[in-house]
């Protein structure tokens, strides 16, 4: 394997413990698993990241920072709120095309409890104060019905990431075409 950078390495190994997270779970994947996947010893992953733990804080702050800078690229030169709300929502599913195992990564952060999921709500704090101004004003203008527009962004969370990590009780419920 080439030589690579210590920033390239270190987002190589990130890369490969969300794929790993995401399809073995956080206690099923192994730093031995994901430092072998990328073509190091455990040693090496431990030189950048000091513990398991301190590689899923880096895997949550990638993830968010991937989420928030591809909602940033879907709403450039986009006018009307109704494309802003599709673009947004066609971003995160072809981020989910692109990137599978993202979606099961939000999950398996969201289930290893609340200090997990807190810290990922931190990186995205920004992006859901937008999001809650966004739809907030689409109320103020009538384009959505006035309700509490922080419980209106948990519902579409959940609408579009469950529809992502659950397809397959998706296709049971709606059908497949």
């Amino acid at each position: 394997m080439p030589r690579t950078g210590g920033a390239e390495r270190r987002t190589t190994l990130v890369e490969e413990a969300i794929r790993q997270f995401g399809r073995e779970g956080y206690g099923g994947a192994s730093l031995d698993d994901i430092a072998g996947a990328v073509g190091v010893r455990k040693q090496t992953l431990l030189y950048y990241f000091e513990s398991k733990d301190a590689l899923l804080e880096a895997c949550l702050q990638a993830a968010g920072i991937r989420l928030a800078e591809v909602i940033a690229e879907a709403l450039e030169g986009k006018e009307g709120y109704c494309d802003r709300a599709e673009a947004v929502i066609h971003s995160v599913f072809d981020l989910a095309a692109e990137w599978p195992e993202f979606p099961m990564f939000i999950r398996e952060a969201g289930r290893l409890g609340p200090l997990a999921f807190e810290r990922f709500a931190d990186v995205l704090d920004p992006l859901r104060r937008r999001a809650v101004d966004f739809l907030r004003s689409g109320m103020d203008d009538g384009e959505v019905r006035k309700q509490d527009p922080a419980m209106l962004l948990f519902t579409l969370y959940t609408a579009v990431v469950g529809s992502l990590t659950e397809a397959s009780v998706l296709n049971a419920v709606v059908g497949a075409d």
